[in-house]
């Protein structure tokens, strides 16, 4: 509402905090948004779900004195003498209601509204507010300007309308929709939401404990509008289709804090968005929490408190790499010493720790970053992926002057991370020199305690039997804690392949993948699937878990 025309009484904010709309530190977050996000206090507000659009409208009511509007039977809608693509703009409708002229709309800081029609009437007029709903369907049928969103079908007519789909993502169906779909996932313990969209419609899937479920297809009518809405709490452009984009939308949920990193990819029938989950309070930095086994675990914490060199973490994207090396930072962050990380993105935030956040678009790459980093004089350094030799190359050479150096490559396992790093382009002689240990690592499934049954022996299962002979195996059933899937939560299982003389004199000979993997297991180097078997032997995950995510690297014949 443009303050020329009518004076407020209470801030907006304030005014919903005494009628009991809105908690006091929930109007202090939206505050801290304002000068972020191109939007008022209340659109943010209802954006955040902390208001619906009625609360929003009751407490404008309030503000400037207006009413709210109900039709009358003697309402008269005045015809308006101004251009179809202004009205379409300006949503707004004029009434005579016996002596009085009113004025009917949902925008109060819309200033145009008013200029325009203190000159259509040239007399005193009436402010009356109503949902954006309710006036959309008078100026669609009062004024034949088609507003309506849906067609006969109840798909939406036009998609590259961005008015209509911000409009759509703004009302209280649309707002409802998104924040039970976001609760709901954390209620499902979900990692990841995704939003697919096909030539049949849209498809949401929630990913539990590394698995996608399906999840309620959403109405048709909602769809496009459920994607604007996400985009618009991440304050990211709306109209934007045609390229990918990354945003972040930081909410509390039952009194958690929760990070949604939200990332879209224009697909041939739509964009498709993914929601990644980090739930501040659920993670838990102590490598005792990983799952290691004792020997692997003492070996690693050996490893991590080497004073320069670097330690590599591999395997597939969502195999807990970055919650490895979190854990590894946070057991050696003492105090006198200095980390930083450059990551993309900074997942957790650690305490004590510099973390710097990629930004390739402004020119921030891992490999620019590097370079600035090892300048700030650190002990420690993390950077999120070694990608290319100009991130390799400024990583061995930190490492070979004094530094420690943390990072992830994506490869099947330890060894292999030799050959990637060789193929990347970095010289033998500087790998041998610089490299102290490589962990390779994946996530399995948890068996459900409330479920978990006897499956027989091992030896039914294996052509050849485990060292440490036949043992029980055990499965979930399947109940009511774990959703009817048999598992509750991950475990990971690990290789840890610590460099000796024989395997770097082998790098710089340039002796191949096999030749370091004979060399490595006769010095006791054990494959991650041996790992994965001695927890199905405790009972903790079952074969085919093992086996499903070790494909590629199983030693054994299953």
């Amino acid at each position: 509402m443009a303050s020329v025309f009518f004076e407020k009484k209470e801030k907006i904010g304030e005014l919903l905090v005494r009628r009991g709309k809105l908690q006091p530190n929930q109007l202090e977050r939206a505050l801290g948004h304002l000068e972020s996000v191109p939007q008022s206090l209340g659109e943010i507000l209802m954006s955040l779900g902390f208001i619906s659009e009625e609360d929003l409208l009751a407490g404008l009511a309030e503000q400037f004195s207006f009413e709210i509007y109900a039709p009358e039977p003697d309402d008269e809608f005045l015809s308006l003498d101004i251009s179809p693509l202004f009205h379409r703009e300006h949503h707004f409708a004029l009434i005579r209601r016996g002596d009085k002229n009113i004025l009917i709309l949902n925008d109060t800081k819309d200033g145009d509204i008013f200029s325009a029609v203190e000159i259509l009437l040239s007399e005193p007029f009436e402010v009356q507010l109503t949902l954006e709903a309710i006036l959309k369907k008078i100026m669609d049928e009062e004024y034949e300007l088609d507003t309506d969103v849906e067609a006969a079908d109840g798909s939406l007519v036009d998609e590259s309308d961005i008015d209509r789909l911000k409009d759509m993502a703004s009302e209280a169906p649309v707002i409802k929709y998104v924040n039970t779909l976001i609760d709901t996932a954390l209620n499902r313990r979900a990692s990841d939401i995704h939003i697919e969209s096909f030539e049949e419609g849209q498809l949401i899937r929630f990913r539990i404990d590394g698995i996608l479920h399906d999840y309620e297809i959403p109405p048709v009518s909602m769809q496009a509008a459920i994607i604007s809405r996400i985009k618009l709490l991440a304050t990211l452009d709306i109209a934007e289709r045609r390229i990918p984009q990354d945003g972040k939308i930081s909410l509390r949920i039952g009194g958690h804090e929760v990070d949604l990193r939200v990332s879209t990819m224009p697909t041939i029938y739509g964009e498709g968005v993914v929601i990644r989950i980090l739930e501040k309070g659920s993670i838990i930095l102590d490598l005792s929490h990983l799952g290691m086994a004792a020997k692997i675990e003492k070996k690693f914490r050996d490893l991590i408190m080497v004073p320069n060199g670097i330690i590599l973490v591999t395997g597939p994207t969502g195999s807990g790499k970055t919650t490895t090396l979190y854990c590894a930072l946070n057991q050696i962050n003492s105090g006198n010493n200095k980390i930083i990380t450059l990551e993309d993105p900074v997942e957790y935030q650690l305490h004590g720790i510099n973390q710097i956040q990629v930004h390739p678009e402004i020119g921030l790459t891992f490999a620019k970053g590097l370079r600035s980093i090892v300048r700030q004089d650190p002990d420690i350094i993390m950077v999120g992926e070694i990608r290319d030799f100009d991130t390799a190359e400024i990583a061995v050479q930190s490492s070979l002057t004094g530094h420690l150096v943390f990072s992830t490559l994506h490869t099947n396992d330890a060894v292999s991370a030799v050959t990637r790093m060789i193929d990347i382009g970095v010289e033998r002689f500087l790998i041998a020199s610089s490299l102290r240990g490589i962990l390779a690592q994946r996530l399995v499934r948890r068996i459900c305690p409330e479920c978990r049954v006897s499956k027989g022996m091992i030896s039914g299962h294996l052509a050849t039997l485990p060292a440490g002979g036949d043992f029980e195996m055990f499965a979930g059933q399947g109940c009511s804690h774990c959703s009817s899937t048999g598992y509750l939560g991950r475990i990971g299982i690990y290789e840890l392949l610590r460099m000796s003389e024989g395997l770097c004199r082998g790098i710089s000979q340039g002796v191949n993948q096999d030749v370091l993997e004979k060399i490595a297991a006769g010095e006791g180097f054990q494959p991650m699937f041996i790992d994965g078997l001695n927890k199905v032997k405790e009972g903790k995950t079952t074969l085919s878990e093992v086996v499903r995510v070790c494909r590629g690297v199983t030693h054994g014949s299953v």
